[in-house]
């Protein structure tokens, strides 16, 4: 019998386990606490007789117009686990936290090379218009005095279970001097608040908009996918 349950913080270990057996990676233990703490995100573990066999990760953002975004970020399955559903059982119930918040979409960035995350989400009610986003992450740069702040820019800070980052919203649709601030804004301000590094996403038909300086400053992570469901995002389902 599998239990889907909120996590508490005895859930840490297992947590990191998990995500340790599935990519290899370790997580942010304070992070992880302080989302399973945060009204503003929701962490549901799958249980099984004594054991955490997956779970799902997922937090609230909003963008300078105020747009409010529920943000599936994690979701991994023990591979013994894997081909059952539980994924599935796992994205809508996070899916649940989208109406708490008032969160107008739940969405989902997800590779291209993952299809078994994009039929999971698929099959959940969500949507891609398989518009095509590059990746771009640059690294911290530090400087003397406060980090600059250029007017209008989207610069929101994102805690994961595996990382600190900045995210900038809109990069391609800045002139090309303002794009040069903004960069080097994010760059100061995640070295001063010791975040991994700042992070777009620029769609693969927009890459051409980007200057050279950024653009040759910035290291490619990747293609991706938004996944993102609308309307009855919180639409209770019995797991």
């Amino acid at each position: 019998m599998i239990r889907l349950r909120r996590a508490v913080v005895s859930d840490v270990e297992g947590i990191g386990n998990v995500v340790r057996e599935v990519w290899g990676q370790e997580i942010l233990p304070d992070v992880c606490r302080a989302q399973i703490e945060d009204v503003e995100c929701e962490l549901w573990v799958a249980e099984g007789e004594d054991d955490i066999l997956g779970f799902i990760s997922a937090f609230l953002t909003v963008n300078k117009d105020g747009h409010r975004r529920w943000e599936m970020d994690l979701v991994a399955v023990r591979p013994s686990q894997q081909g059952r559903g539980l994924g599935q059982r796992l994205i809508r119930r996070a899916c649940e936290g989208a109406v708490r918040v008032d969160a107008a979409v739940a969405r989902a960035l997800i590779r291209l090379s993952n299809v078994a995350s994009q039929k999971a989400f698929q099959r959940t009610g969500f949507t891609t218009d398989r518009r095509i986003y590059h990746l771009l992450l640059w690294s911290p740069t530090p400087i003397d005095g406060p980090a600059p702040r250029p007017r209008g820019a989207s610069l929101t800070p994102v805690d994961t279970l595996t990382y600190r980052g900045l995210w900038i919203e809109g990069l391609e649709q800045m002139t090309p001097s303002k794009q040069h601030l903004v960069v080097n804004a994010a760059r100061s301000t995640v070295a001063r608040e010791k975040r991994l590094n700042a992070g777009a996403l620029i769609p693969a038909d927009k890459v051409h908009l980007l200057t050279a300086d950024p653009c040759a400053q910035a290291k490619l992570h990747g293609r991706y996918y938004w996944f993102a469901k609308r309307g009855s995002v919180g639409a209770r389902h019995r797991a």
